[in-house]
């Protein structure tokens, strides 16, 4: 047997070549095979650990010699909360060498990744796990020396060759970890894919083709296909989603979000194109989408807020090199949403705002301020997109609204609705769209509605149409803020809204109605119509003004009460015991014609015991031209009082400042309804009676005056009735001195005053008139007629005679004779005369007796001091009469004869008795009566002397009444 050495010898070059190479690839398969594969993995774990900071775990790395292949296997990258960040089962790479010497570039065969296990997590403070190996990285490549000169060349050069003929990984999922919010959510999404003949410097259409196919965690797949280049990168393809299950994808987004999503499937595709060549970029083709039964429910609630069974996009298409965005059609099949008010707001708004308030604040400031900036935008015509849609059409949507900050908890609800919104676009010229829809409105009711509009600035025109809305169903939202209650009503119009500018300013012009409604205020109904219209309508809140050109009313039933405590309605609903339902604010309205028809106004008062209601029904009338900036408006209207009185109402009405005059007639007012008043201030219940009069009420500069011209025929007062408030007046015997001989009391009034006094009350002056006309005729009846019949006021409280006089002057028989046509119309009452003298006639009889004994050519003072004959006849009377020496008078002669006549007067005056006295005050009541009876033709029986009185207030005859 040779040794080695012999048989190298006895080999030629050939042989020896063979050996040596045959040792060679020995040696080659036992480095690569056997030593080679502990260095490779030592050296990666130690790399790779170097490069991320992490702790890096390889098992196993295996290099076949024969095949140029490696594989690789146990990879893991650890992680301090996930344990594990990324691991894999198996990498097994096929170099393919002659592949690779005959394409003059790197080739590789396959590329086969099994077994891929990757876990992303979120912290609460949003920091991903993967950030300090990012972090790292970048400092890593901002370390490592830069040029200008090796950027050029390597932009020129561009990526390096190379080739992958097949790429695959299977078995491969994504943990998407959110331990955002409590407790830790996990989202695990398969991973599956394959690229075929992979290039960085791909030609042909075969080349960088790709699949990508990804099941969801419950059911539905992605699919993703097509083609890219390296230079310059382009990407191109479809991409086809199929059945993906909302439902898991939503649970990482409910620990930031208000909502969970209960169900939801999407499916949608698109062609696409991406290229980053200059001037190029993303463009997207044939877009689709379907989202079938998504629902969307408060975190906290057991009913969805939001759900759409389906909801369809077709042909869209986006091109961001051109910032386009076009939609042929959406569709969205009955969609319904639900909101519920409470307390802390309307959770429908707040639904996709973060948990966390701070957050949640600081999400709706974002909205607002990209919100201003887009607008801002549009109105300078420089929208960074341009976007349009062609029809968008929604079919069977319904609503709900709920409110639970009520006491009991209400629904409002819209149902069967339809919105068609055609060309929506965004471009240079701002925002707007056309639109038409209806819907069913609280189920009874159905709102149409059409129109166009545009944002930026803001035009909004829309015509809609309201049918039925029934106005009960919204009675709690009133009761909430007032005692009122809506009975009944459907509401109704023909609307013309118009939206513009920035404030914005609305105008609503058209016409509407209410059929058959009604207002109750606790339980009481206060207001109800069979119909109101009105005509010619238009609000405007720019101008403030709301104008109507015909306001109709037919069948309005209205009962104002004053309530027990004094209340009227206007005071009850604002809370202001003195609210007068004055309104201060700057609005304008106009109202050409308002008329009323069929229609009753009544008007109750519980603070009377009995209670007071007055009615008036068939009611009717118009107001023509009212401007509550100013100017006269008729009106005229009519009705009847508790079904036998006419009233009847006509003048003219100016609202600025405000101007009344009116007048106003009531004819056969049963005043046996007046009881409660006539309890109350006159302490007697009526008994029967009729009222009709006639009224002038005119206001102007904030002052009343009145005229009532009034007639109570046959009206008899009835039984007392208790009441503190009752005039303590002789009540019975004014009435009746005020009633002539057919029962007709006639009576004038005037009311005067200042309105704006706040002291002045009109049914304070009313009563305070009744008092002095009641007071006046039970204790001056006489002077009381005299004034009705036209002889003035205290004409005739008693009967003047001269001092002194018996004799009637003519003033005495001008008042015996008015008195007489008095008597004549008054025939129950007996007349008193009661003669009367005072200190007046004592003074004038001692006098006549002084003048007596002076002698009868006696022509008065004053002459008598002319002459020393006539002072010397008082000196000696002085001297005579009172036994004293004129001498201790005046120096003067005509002084000290003045002073003398004084105090004979006195001494004269004191010196004449009652009897004289009463003698004269009876010759006095029977000259009186003896005119009365004979001259004026009174008859004796009715005329009848009462005893004299002696220092009366007056000298005369009194004139009393007896048989009232």
């Amino acid at each position: 047997m040779q040794t080695p050495a012999q048989w190298w010898r006895s080999r030629g070059w050939g042989g020896r070549i063979l050996a040596i190479l045959a040792v060679l690839y020995v040696l080659y398969v036992l480095v690569v095979g056997l030593l080679l594969p502990g260095w490779a993995r030592d050296q990666a774990r130690q790399r790779l650990s170097e490069l991320l900071g992490r702790d890096v775990t390889l098992e196993r790395v295996v290099l076949n010699p024969f095949t140029l292949s490696v594989t690789a296997e146990g990879f893991a990258v650890a992680d301090p909360r996930t344990d594990t960040l990324v691991r894999f089962d198996r990498l097994y790479v096929n170099a393919e060498l002659w592949a690779s010497l005959f394409h003059w570039r790197p080739w590789v065969g396959d590329v086969d990744l099994n077994g891929l296990r990757a876990r992303l997590r979120r912290e609460a403070d949003g920091a991903l796990n993967v950030d300090d190996i990012l972090a790292r990285l970048r400092q890593r490549a901002a370390d490592e020396p830069t040029g200008p000169e090796a950027d050029g060349e390597q932009e020129q050069a561009g990526p390096p060759a190379f080739t992958v003929s097949h790429f695959s990984v299977e078995d491969g999922s994504v943990d998407l970890i959110d331990a955002a919010a409590g407790e830790p959510l996990t989202l695990t999404l398969p991973v599956a894919f394959v690229v075929e003949d992979l290039t960085t410097r791909g030609v042909d259409e075969d080349d960088n083709r790709y699949r990508l196919h990804i099941e969801g965690p419950d059911g539905g797949s992605l699919d993703w296909d097509g083609r890219f280049a390296f230079e310059p990168l382009s990407v191109d393809g479809r991409l086809r989603m199929d059945q993906v299950d909302l439902v898991s994808f939503a649970r990482l987004l409910e620990p930031h979000f208000r909502f969970t999503v209960p169900a939801g499937v999407l499916a949608l595709g698109a062609d696409y194109r991406f290229s980053a060549a200059p001037g190029q970029g993303l463009t997207v083709d044939n877009g689709e989408l379907t989202l079938t039964g998504l629902r969307l429910r408060p975190r906290d609630g057991d009913e969805d807020a939001v759900t759409v069974p389906e909801l369809t996009v077709s042909g869209a298409a986006l091109d961001t090199a051109d910032r386009t965005v076009t939609v042929p059609e959406v569709t969205v099949s009955d969609p319904a949403a639900r909101a519920v008010l409470t307390d802390q707001g309307l959770d429908l708004a707040t639904l996709f705002l973060p948990v966390d308030p701070q957050r949640a604040e600081q999400a709706r400031e974002k909205v607002r301020e990209e919100a201003r900036q887009a607008e801002e935008k549009l109105r300078q015509g420089e929208a960074d997109w341009r976007v349009r849609l062609d029809r968008f059409a929604v079919t069977g949507a319904a609503a709900v609204f709920r409110d639970t900050t009520l006491p009991e908890a209400r629904e409002l609800t819209l149902t069967d609705g339809a919105l068609t919104v055609t060309d929506f676009r965004i471009d240079q010229d701002g925002l707007r769209w056309q639109w038409e829809g209806d819907t069913r409105v609280l189920e009874e009711g159905r709102l149409g509605h059409s129109g166009q509009a545009r944002l930026a600035p803001l035009d909004l025109n829309a015509d809609l149409k309201l049918r039925g809305l029934p106005l009960a169903t919204l009675s709690p939202w009133v009761e909430a803020a007032s005692p009122i209650t809506v009975q009944q009503g459907r509401a109704g119009g023909d609307l013309t809204l118009t939206v513009a500018g920035d404030a914005p300013r609305v105008t609503v012009s058209g016409r509407a109605s209410v059929e058959e409604g009604a207002l109750a205020e606790n339980g009481r109904r206060f207001l109800s119509v069979a119909n109101l219209s009105a005509d010619g309508l238009k609000v405007d809140t720019g101008a403030e003004t709301v104008t109507v050109d015909g306001l109709a009313a037919r069948g309005l039933d209205v009962l104002h009460v004053i309530d027990d405590q004094g209340r009227g309605l206007a005071a009850r609903l604002s809370g202001d015991d003195e609210a007068d339902g004055s309104d201060d604010g700057g609005w304008r309205v106009r109202l050409g014609r308002v008329s009323v028809n069929a229609s009753r106004i009544a008007h109750r008062d519980l603070t009377l015991s009995p209670e007071y209601q007055v009615t008036v029904q068939d009611w009717q009338g118009r107001m023509d031209g009212f401007d509550s900036a100013g100017g006269e408006a008729r009106v005229d209207t009519r009705g009847e009082v508790n079904g036998t009185a006419t009233l009847t109402l006509k003048g003219t009405v100016d609202a600025d400042p405000l101007t009344l005059d009116l007048d106003g007639t009531l004819k056969g007012y049963g005043m046996d309804t007046l009881t409660p008043f006539t309890s109350r201030y006159l302490g007697f219940g009526v008994e029967k009676g009729q009222l009709s009069l006639q009224s002038r009420v005119n206001v102007k500069d904030n002052r009343l005056d009145s005229t009532i011209d009034l007639a109570a025929d046959d009206f008899y007062l009835g039984e007392r009735m208790p009441s503190d408030q009752a005039m303590d007046v002789p009540v019975k015997l004014g009435l009746s001195v005020l009633r002539d001989g057919s029962g007709m009391i006639r009576l004038p009034v005037s009311l005067s005053g200042d309105l704006s006094d706040p002291d002045f009350s009109v049914s304070g002056v009313v009563l305070r008139v009744i008092r002095n006309v009641l007071v006046k005729a039970a204790t001056a009846p006489f002077s009381m007629l005299a004034g009705l019949i036209g002889g003035g006021d205290d004409d005739l409280e008693y009967v003047p005679y001269g001092a002194g006089e018996a004799r009637p002057r003519e003033d005495t028989r001008e008042a015996l004779e008015k008195l007489a046509t008095i008597l004549e119309q008054r025939g129950a009452i007996t007349l008193l005369l009661t003669g009367q003298s005072n200190a007046d006639d004592r003074r004038a009889l001692g006098e006549a007796d002084l003048v007596d004994d002076l002698g009868g050519d006696w022509r008065g003072l004053d002459m008598a001091l002319t002459s020393e004959a006539g002072r010397e006849r008082i000196l000696d009377a002085y001297r005579d009469r009172l036994d004293r020496d004129p001498e201790s008078l005046d120096a003067d002669p005509r002084e000290r004869a003045r002073q003398a006549w004084r105090q004979l007067l006195e001494q004269a005056a004191e010196q004449v008795d009652d009897d004289a006295l009463r003698r004269l005050a009876e010759q006095r009541a029977e000259q009186a009566r003896d005119l009365l009876t004979g001259e004026f033709g009174l008859a004796a029986r009715r005329v009848r002397l009462e005893s004299p009185e002696v220092d009366a207030e007056y000298h005369g005859v009194g004139l009393g009444a007896e048989g009232l």
